[in-house]
């Protein structure tokens, strides 16, 4: 079968093959049945709750204390860098068992800036 189909202004013919139908459709993959469901919670490990920065700069402001709980994002200290304040949330829910670092203090990217428990 030949027909004419019209693109974005230009005009072309094109031969169409029409193909029976199977009656009988298989998929060579089955689905399994893990799909849809949500995965599992990850585990928390000590390293997650150590809180470290992501960018080089100083250390404007700590809000919070040791023995204060925080829930996760929640803001743990502010940091300058190239005249931007960055405010750094807690990885995971815990209690502040340490704090690494003071206002005025420079940090680099990594450096451990308070640990929960």
């Amino acid at each position: 079968m030949r027909l004419r189909i019209k693109l974005e202004g230009e005009s072309y013919e094109v031969d169409v093959e029409v193909l029976p139908e199977p009656a009988d459709l298989e998929f060579a993959v089955p689905i399994p049945d893990t799909i849809g469901h949500p995965p599992p919670a990850p585990d928390s490990r000590e390293q997650d709750k150590i809180c470290r920065s992501p960018i080089a700069g100083m250390v404007v402001s700590v809000s919070v204390q040791v023995g204060q709980q925080v829930c996760q994002d929640a803001p743990v200290l502010v940091i300058e860098a190239m005249k931007m304040l960055t405010t750094i949330g807690a990885p995971v829910d815990g209690t502040v068992q340490e704090i690494h670092v003071s206002p005025g203090d420079t940090v680099k990217p990594g450096q451990p800036l308070c640990t929960l428990v």
